[in-house]
């Protein structure tokens, strides 16, 4: 979906969030995912907090202000938001936000994880993507990952394996690593 550039952040969860997930469900309801719900809060440093709300991973609430301890929590600038939502950033975000990605399986990883990952992505234009992801409410243990915004896609598209990209120097992860470790399932 197309989402203009200058998008306010209102805009995009009052208008586009409804219409990205209606997409990404489709015509029908992923199996195995009933009586599941996933919080997620998007934290925009000097700027307003939206949360999502999915249930069964076919219903959804959009709402204005935080929830009670998130499943996912992403803090990041309102530049970096904007770039994010746009496809500017493409894999910046959405591999915590892309409800067609969901299964059982990986919604009981997301509630085992307890911690915070800090993304450092270098995009190809010089700029830098700093975006905080807290899993379940908590701020330790904590690590963070360092790498090119391209990369980091590769990644999450299973084109690139995270501990190829560490070996060969493309990842460099900084912190709890028996945490980062634990993570490796979540962003590949």
């Amino acid at each position: 979906m197309d989402i203009p550039e200058n998008v306010g952040i209102k805009e995009y969860f009052d208008e586009y969030v409804p219409k990205v997930f209606a997409e990404q469900v489709g015509a029908g309801a992923i199996l195995g995912m009933d009586g599941t719900e996933i919080k997620v809060q998007f934290d925009i440093t000097d700027g307003p907090t939206y949360s999502i709300v999915v249930k069964d991973a076919k219903e959804l609430e959009v709402k204005e202000g935080p929830v009670d301890i998130p499943t996912v929590t992403l803090s990041m600038s309102e530049d970096i938001f904007r770039r994010a939502v746009t496809g500017q950033l493409q894999g910046a975000t959405d591999t915590f936000t892309d409800v067609s990605k969901m299964s059982r399986n990986r919604y009981d990883q997301l509630l085992g994880v307890k911690g915070k990952m800090v993304l450092d992505l270098a995009a190809t234009d010089g700029s830098s993507a700093d975006i905080t992801v807290k899993f379940n409410g908590a701020d330790s243990p904590a690590s963070t990952f360092r790498c090119s915004l391209e990369d980091w896609v590769a990644m999450n598209n299973g084109q690139l394996a995270g501990p190829t990209a560490f070996m060969s120097g493309k990842l460099k992860i900084e912190g709890d690593m028996p945490f980062a470790m634990s993570l490796s399932s979540l962003v590949s």
